[in-house]
């Protein structure tokens, strides 16, 4: 429902702008400007043209692809559960014993790269930012004595012996800045936050940041709530991806292999979802006698979640020749499958279609378009309710 309830609104975004003729007789359809002559589509009985602009095609996320002859994957079907993809899941934790001073984001929330998550007071922290400031001002210093020293021995006013002393003195002082400023990486402090230490006015302040662009999936903790090093404040994953364990008996185990195109499908969902598989188990239940076989299959609109139940296809073999094209190019208007061909750019043409079952998201094409023809794969849902607002009447057969 959700895919739908998207598309439509798309659709009533582009009503008002966009041109839609149609080559419905004057009898039928008084109030609508005729076709100019010489545009090429008045031929097409059952058929009606849209014309977008280039903005309004980019903006309905509208894309095409070229039609042509390939071979049908036949598949393995076999229900699979859907979990989150662990390379793109993130622990924030703390890396020292800290009290929670503060959240910024909240569980759901949709969070981008090093944005600020969580602060947290920390007195051994504020020790360790002293140490490194009274590090950093005893390394200056000593540094600047060896400068003057340097220029006392040259006229024979210091000794060699007192030079070397400065020498060996600076060498502790910059050994002992190092280790105040490991203590503070160690904590989880970055460069820029160590740079920026002698301008600030608080200390013992950690923020904690998001790694990489995802949501927010666990935030367990409270204000003024302690936390000892190690411990998990929050998980923030990304979900454009997500992982579908499936499994397969050890009878068809070897028909599988990394990299096989697969799909999976919603209950009560038309649409499906396509990856690969990334990953076999090497060792099978003993119970079951099947073995895992992990999917990674791309999450469009958001709408796999851990948990759900799904039916996963996976290619095993090629089979006939065919016009090949992916499910979501076909709509159904009426009792009529239909299609849009971008026949020049920017115009596209309705035409009837009839299709075979879909398998691992494609669908074999017959009548109403040849190959090389370029067939609307994404964005076909706007084009059809953009002709249904329009009136173009379905003839049924």
């Amino acid at each position: 429902m959700k895919i739908v309830n998207v598309c439509i609104t798309m659709a009533a975004l582009f009503i008002s702008s966009i041109a839609i003729h149609s080559n419905v007789s004057a009898a039928e359809h008084d109030h609508e400007t005729a076709m100019p002559a010489g545009n090429g589509h008045g031929d097409h009985e059952e058929g009606g043209l849209i014309k977008l602009t280039p903005a309004q095609i980019k903006q309905a996320g509208i894309a095409t692809e070229k039609l042509q002859m390939r071979p049908a994957l036949k598949a393995i079907s076999a229900p699979g559960t859907v979990v989150f993809n662990a390379y793109s899941l993130a622990d924030i934790t703390t890396l020292v014993d800290a009290v929670v001073h503060a959240r910024y984001v909240h569980l759901g929330e949709q969070v981008k790269k090093r944005q600020k998550l969580v602060s947290l007071n920390s007195t051994a922290l504020a020790q360790a930012e002293a140490s490194y400031l009274k590090a950093q001002a005893e390394h200056h210093r000593s540094k600047q004595e060896i400068t003057r020293l340097k220029e006392l021995a040259e006229q024979k006013i210091v000794s060699q012996a007192r030079l070397q002393q400065a020498e060996s003195t600076y060498q502790m002082m910059q050994a002992d800045l190092a280790a105040a400023k490991a203590t503070l990486f160690s904590y989880g402090l970055k460069k820029q936050d160590i740079a920026g230490l002698i301008k600030q006015k608080e200390y013992g302040l950690l923020k904690l940041r998001a790694p990489h662009a995802g949501t927010v999936v666990a935030d367990d903790f409270r204000i003024g709530q302690h936390f000892s090093a190690g411990s998990r404040l929050m998980q923030v994953v990304d979900e454009s991806y997500v992982w579908v364990e499936v499994k397969i008996p050890e009878t068809l185990l070897s028909d599988m292999h990394v990299g096989q195109l697969a799909s999976v499908t919603l209950k009560g969902v038309k649409d499906s979802y396509q990856g690969t598989v990334i990953n076999i188990h090497h060792q099978l239940d003993t119970v079951t006698r099947t073995a895992g076989v992990r999917l990674k299959i791309q999450n469009s609109h958001d709408l796999l979640h851990p948990g759900m139940f799904v039916n996963a296809n996976i290619a095993t073999s090629k089979g006939e020749q065919g016009l090949l094209i992916s499910e979501h190019a076909v709509q159904r208007q009426g009792s009529e499958l239909i299609v849009f061909v971008e026949e020049e750019p920017g115009n596209f043409e309705r035409r009837e279609v009839e299709i075979e079952k879909a398998s691992m998201g494609m669908v074999s094409i017959h009548g109403g378009v040849k190959a090389g023809e370029q067939i609307v794969v994404q964005g076909a849902f706007v084009l059809a309710s953009e002709l249904a607002k329009a009136g173009f009447e379905v003839h049924n057969h």
